[in-house]
């Protein structure tokens, strides 16, 4: 009985001392980003489309038929995707310039959450266009405009984020598909 009672002074000697809990905030943790170390990649040619490119290989194309030049280019590593569109002044009976109006139209409805839309001049080998930097918390961070010489075709590419992330965290990414989308209409080529 007595190592009773001296095993429980003890324990209500030693809860005594103890500090009581406080809980202390923690930092907020953040998403882990990682970009490929090396680039490597594929090419898309098909007799469809009078068009080729390079892509990054870790990219998944998918068209919707086999004869259309739309295409998706997506990349779900990141939840993102490059919606790829091709128009002929042939087929579609619209200039050069009516193709770009429409299109820049569309890009300013993203004005209302945009911080900036940013507009430089392309000048490839392929031709000349307007490359689109959107800024702030937008789902569409670039867009590419092209058209070759005779003003005869016109190559659209948007790029799409699929995510609820703040553009603040995802701005690597960002910055990383930039550099792919260069060097994608660096490689263009009309056929």
């Amino acid at each position: 009985m007595r190592a009773f009672w001296l095993s429980l002074s003890l324990l209500a000697l030693l809860s005594a001392c103890g500090e009581p809990y406080e809980p202390y905030p923690r930092p907020y943790g953040f998403h882990r980003i990682e970009l490929p170390q090396s680039r490597s990649y594929a090419r898309f040619e098909t007799e469809s489309c009078p068009f080729s490119f390079e892509y990054p290989d870790y990219g998944h194309l998918s068209r919707a038929n086999a004869d259309s030049c739309w295409a998706d280019l997506a990349f779900p590593r990141y939840d993102l995707k490059w919606h790829i569109t091709y128009r002929s002044q042939s087929q579609s009976g619209k200039t050069r310039s009516m193709h770009y109006e429409e299109y820049r139209r569309l890009i300013y409805k993203h004005s209302k959450k945009a911080t900036q839309i940013k507009e430089s001049p392309l000048s490839v080998s392929a031709g000349t266009g307007t490359l689109f930097e959107i800024y702030g918390n937008v789902g569409t961070p670039a867009q590419v405009f092209l058209a070759d010489s005779s003003g005869e075709h016109v190559f659209m590419m948007s790029c799409y984020l699929q995510t609820a992330l703040k553009n603040d965290s995802l701005q690597p990414v960002i910055q990383y598909m930039k550099e792919e989308m260069n060097h994608m209409l660096e490689t263009f080529r009309w056929e």
